[in-house]
């Protein structure tokens, strides 16, 4: 499974990894698929967060080592995996219902594995195998580097197979990127939380904290950085607490900024997703030195009122992520900031909600999220009455979404007629004809194809229009190229 043969199909729900057609190596790909066994194709669709994404490409990597071939069709597959999300359980509600349309096959096909992966697995255990008897695998967040063995035991003994230890240390390294785009990649720099927020079951499903060691982290980028990533995003759950446990003084996700400076490829380090009590003044003072550290932080700040803070145990208020804010747009010329919001949460007022409403305008945010309130068992909110009505969250989540979009056009507004640096990614996936890219501030950008356009590079944008979401314009230069190559004819 070379990264060249596969790509991620996003369909607005979940990914599904597939091989990539049309090239050579997509050809070669197709015939490989061809010649493998039925038992050995793997269909892969992955629901939920970049964690759950890397996690998927590192099971790719194991996976392909051990023989098997991707495909994008399960009607083809031997063995249908799904790495899931338990964070709302709107989510779990959608991959149930994609196991229940695989008992009847299962019943036709008995030599058919079906695995189920991730929090989901992690959160409820053998309880899933009463829930669908015909799940042959049950596999939690950190020991899906068992995967193969796991496999060829379900087939060996027919017998079912649960592996939900949280205490298995995840040793295997990535060699290459499985992304879907091969210019850019996650790299998980810790793993698990330690952070007790009411509403979470991240610590539950992923478990306690551990970073890995800078050196392998940085080992990691440089193995992407050879095969031709120009962007890294370090992950994890609070990923700048980044450093606990390592046993030496002094490390934190700064250390790994500063290591990455020296990495010739990489040209663009991202980071997330952080938490406000952790944005120490070293690691803001290093996203101000770093040249390669964009000028872009995601720092959910869940609440605008310090009273559903303190419920939700986010162990801050109001006041500290102003200074937070404040002290990031000091220090970091051009800084922009995402954010996320949860609104409804049990006890949520009108004048609670009207705190967050005020925080979007005081604070003007440039990217934001929201999200209606799930309660999750295994979460301490869970004993907590869900009193706001399910009415009551859609209209303040529609309100508060409106809000986040009047100011995030009326920033991008403001980049009209100015330039913009953005990473080619590729077509638009609503226009062909269109390309896209984003900018060091995570800004997606839209432009006509030009004979220049190569993903994986980088082009300068003239902004000529703003929505919501997404800046257009024309390539600088392009219009010249074209009436150059007009003349000569």
């Amino acid at each position: 499974m070379r990264p060249t043969y596969h790509m991620a199909i996003e369909t607005g729900e979940t990914t599904v990894f597939a091989p990539l057609p049309g090239d050579a190596a997509g050809a070669g790909a197709a015939a490989g698929l061809a010649d493998t066994p039925k038992e050995r194709r793997v269909y892969f669709e992955v629901f939920g967060c970049q964690m759950n994404k890397l996690d998927a490409e590192i099971m790719l990597e194991i996976l392909g080592n051990a023989g098997y071939r991707l495909t994008h069709d399960p009607d083809e597959a031997g063995v249908i995996l799904y790495n899931t999300c338990s964070v709302r359980q709107q989510a779990e509600e959608r991959v149930y219902s994609r196991l229940g349309t695989l008992r009847r096959r299962k019943l036709r096909e008995p030599d058919l594995v079906i695995g189920l992966l991730g929090c989901i697995a992690q959160h409820h255990g053998a309880d899933l195998f009463r829930r669908m008897p015909h799940l042959d695998l049950v596999i939690g967040t950190r020991e899906f580097h068992k995967l193969p063995s796991l496999i060829a035991g379900v087939r060996a003994t027919s017998e079912k197979r649960l592996a939900t230890e949280l205490d298995s240390p995840l040793e295997f390294q990535r060699t290459r990127n499985f992304g879907p785009n091969r210019y850019q990649a996650y790299v998980s720099v810790m793993r698990g939380c330690d952070m007790v927020c009411t509403y979470c079951i991240v610590p539950t499903t992923r478990g306690k904290e551990v970073s890995h060691p800078p050196e392998q982290v940085l080992a990691e980028c440089r193995r992407l950085a050879e095969t031709g990533v120009r962007e890294v995003t370090l992950l994890g759950q609070t990923v700048n607490s980044y450093g606990k446990r390592l046993g030496t003084a002094g490390i934190g996700l700064h250390t790994l900024l500063y290591g990455l400076e020296e990495i010739d490829g990489i040209e663009r380090v991202r980071f997330i997703t952080s938490h406000p009590r952790f944005m120490r003044p070293l690691l803001v003072e290093a996203m101000a030195k770093c040249r390669k550290s964009c000028e872009y932080l995601h720092l959910p700040v869940q609440s605008g009122a310090d009273s559903v803070l303190k419920r939700m145990k986010r162990t801050y208020d109001r006041d500290y992520y102003l200074r937070v804010v404040e002290r990031c747009r000091a220090a970091i010329p051009n800084f922009a900031i995402a954010t996320d919001f949860i609104v409804g949460f049990p006890g949520e007022t009108e004048a609670e909600f009207q705190a967050s409403l005020s925080l979007v305008r005081e604070v003007g945010f440039d990217h934001g999220y929201v999200f209606k309130y799930s309660p999750r068992p295994g979460t301490e909110g869970y004993a907590i009455p869900d009193d706001v009505p399910d009415a009551v969250k859609r209209e303040r989540n529609q309100i508060l979404l409106d809000e986040l979009g009047r100011v995030q056009i009326e920033k991008n507004r403001g980049r009209v007629g100015a330039r913009a640096q953005v990473l080619v990614e590729g077509p638009s996936k609503s226009d062909p004809a269109m390309w896209t890219g984003r900018t060091r501030d995570h800004r997606i950008v839209v432009w006509p194809k030009t004979a220049a356009d190569e993903a994986g590079t980088f082009a300068e944008i003239e902004v000529a229009a703003a929505t919501a979401l997404t800046l257009r314009g024309h390539r600088v230069g392009a219009a010249a190229a074209a009436l150059a190559a007009t003349s000569t004819q």
